[in-house]
């Protein structure tokens, strides 16, 4: 079983809000292009950056090295 890992992202709008996947997810998601944040406090989607796609990986690495 993998493991999820959960990260903080900032809104668009400055809203701080938590995402939490496993590698797998992660990568599906990502390869099936619906990878879309969203915004609980105000109701925005966003697509990920590709710093905020870095840093996922990187993160999601790591945790399952």
């Amino acid at each position: 079983m993998s493991k999820s890992l959960a990260s903080e992202i900032v809104c668009p709008n400055d809203h701080n809000q938590t995402v939490t996947f496993s590698r797998e997810e992660f990568e599906e998601t990502l390869k099936s292009g619906a990878l879309v944040f969203h915004c609980n406090t105000c109701d925005t989607n966003w697509p990920p950056s590709h710093e905020e796609i870095a840093t996922f990986r990187k993160a999601l690495s790591k945790d399952t090295a």
